[in-house]
């Protein structure tokens, strides 16, 4: 004879080998909330790590100036408040620099100091590029 749920409730062997529908949602319910409150941080982990890649990017680029210069044979020069366009220059999707003071890569790659405003990943940061070799300072 096939058993049903009403027997398994008489026999003490038949009900503990499962789960109750009730056991089940209670444990459905759980996880969902678990994954309500991580799944926030994890999207936000996730654009950060994004982000982070893309400013270190960024800043390779501006310290590849002088590189630039010396290989194009000719200065690189930005006015203050123009955006910083060289060729060979690639800043990811989104993101640019602009001149606060007047730049000047020399053609020899001598970098005089000047001051960035660089614009990306949703933030507008300033930087700073040092003598001689373009390194750049990212402190505030």
């Amino acid at each position: 004879m096939m058993r049903t749920s009403g027997s398994c409730l008489r026999s003490r062997r038949c009900a503990a080998s499962g789960f109750s529908l009730l056991e089940m949602l209670v444990v459905l319910a759980l996880i969902s909330i678990m994954v309500a409150l991580v799944a926030p941080r994890l999207a936000g982990t996730v654009r950060a790590i994004a982000t982070s890649g893309e400013r270190a990017e960024t800043a390779r680029q501006l310290e590849r100036l002088p590189l630039l210069a010396r290989g194009n044979g000719h200065a690189i020069l930005a006015g203050a408040d123009q955006p910083l366009v060289a060729e060979g220059l690639a800043f990811p999707d989104g993101w640019s620099a602009t001149a606060l003071d007047p730049l000047r890569v020399a053609a020899n790659g001598i970098c005089h100091p000047a001051r960035l405003r660089v614009e990306g990943g949703g933030t507008v940061e300033e930087w700073a590029l040092l003598a001689p070799d373009c390194r750049v300072d990212q402190a505030p």
